[in-house]
This record gives structure tokens, sequence and C-alpha cells, in this order.
């Protein structure tokens, strides 16, 4: 069993009272809900219900927290290039890190779903935009935003973030939502006992390094991809 599931063994399959649900919210995102059956649907996985479930507010939260995540980047990072800031965000706003957010406020204990077989991996971090789409209709743009950056941003170390060597993944991120393919083909070199790497996109070769490993060859060539041509097309 692993640890997803480990967590919603004891999973709920009714909402407890209104007041619960309200304290929840006030101290893990600082609002008091006006509309409590917004969050109630934002916390309700699709195989809790096939017509009130969550899927809808999550479409709108993964919106705007990309933009109020990229939003608070742009104005606190002023020197920082276009490539720096899109890879900082995409490190914030990933699932392996709304997924672990989730777990830290104890998102579980209120999540409703029946089954494990319609996307469970990533349920705490789905529930986590629904609930900023929830907030959004709610409260507005504004008070979503103060309510993000004081309860989820700045709490993320980002200086510590910022040396995390994620750009491979962000390049085959950006090569899924985009429909373009990215590829990375290599093999070691007898004579340097180097690994070399070549990146190609849509069949085309963008670019080739040698490296000491082969994580270290494709997280050279991604950098390089995500800062130059390829992230605009």
């Amino acid at each position: 069993m692993n640890k997803l599931k480990a967590i919603f063994n004891t999973r709920k399959i009714a909402f407890g009272s209104d007041e619960e649900l309200i304290q929840f919210f006030h101290k893990n995102f600082k609002i008091k809900p006006k509309n409590i059956e917004l969050y109630k649907q934002a916390l309700t996985h699709k195989s809790k219900s096939s017509d009130s479930n969550n899927e809808r507010l999550e479409y709108l939260g993964d919106t705007l927290l990309s933009s109020i995540v990229a939003s608070y980047l742009f104005e606190k990072f002023p020197a920082k290039n276009e490539g720096d800031l899109t890879v900082l965000t995409s490190k914030l706003v990933n699932r392996k890190k709304l997924n672990t957010f989730g777990e830290k406020i104890n998102l579980q204990d209120h999540v409703i779903a029946v089954d494990f077989d319609c996307g469970y991996k990533n349920i705490l971090g789905n529930a986590f935009e629904a609930i900023v789409g929830a907030m959004y209709l709610d409260h507005g743009f504004e008070k979503t935003k103060k309510s993000l950056i004081k309860c989820f941003l700045n709490k993320m170390d980002l200086s510590k973030l910022e040396k995390e060597d994620n750009h491979k993944s962000v390049l085959i991120v950006w090569g899924q939502k985009t429909g373009n393919k990215v590829v990375f083909k290599g093999k070691k070199l007898s004579e340097s006992n180097k690994y070399k790497s070549v990146l190609y996109i849509n069949g085309k070769k963008i670019n080739s390094t040698a490296q000491e490993s082969k994580k270290e060859a494709e997280l050279v060539l991604s950098k390089e991809a995500l800062s130059s041509i390829t992230i605009k097309d």
C-alpha cells in the first residue's frame, strides 16, 4: 500500500459539521467561508460524486494559482529573467509540492472520496487547487492572493527551492502541455568515461553535451532549452 493509500485508509465518506470546516479554512487559509457549499465541493473527489465534484474548481484553481505565484515571484525577484521565473514557478505549483503542502495541513482529514482507482496519487494537490478556485468564487481575487501569499508562499523556502535541479521535469511538463515531443538520447563515452546526451524536440536536434553523468547531462540540456527558444514556442 503506497503512502497516499495509507493516508486514505480511514477515508471519510461524509462531511463533519460546517463549523469544523470553517475552523479548518480559518486556521490554514486565514479566510472564513461565506458559501460553505463551495468548499465542500472543492473537497469532494470524483469517486464520491460524478456530478458535484471538485474537477471544475480544480481547473479554475490551477489557473489562478499559477497566475498568483507568477505575479508574486515577478514582484519579489525583479532581477530574474523569464527562464528563471518559469522554472521557479513550476517548482512551486508542481503536484509533488502541492501534495506535500496538503499533507502538512492535514487536508486528507477533510477530502471526501470512495475508491482508490481515480487518481489518488495527486488527490491532495488537486483538492488544494480546487480550494483556491472556491476561495476565488467566494472572496474574489485579491483576498485569494493575500491568503495564498501568507499561508502558502511565505512558508516556502525559496532559496532552497532554487537550488533544486528539476529543469528536466519542467521541460517534460512543458512538452506535455504544449504538444511538443521531448526526447533525450545518449550513451556512455568510453574514451572519457562521460555521458553524452542529445536533446530532440519534435524530432529536431536542439543541442548536445557530455557530462559526468546522464542526469547531469540532461539537466544541462534542459536548463539551456528552458532559457532559450523552445520554452517560447
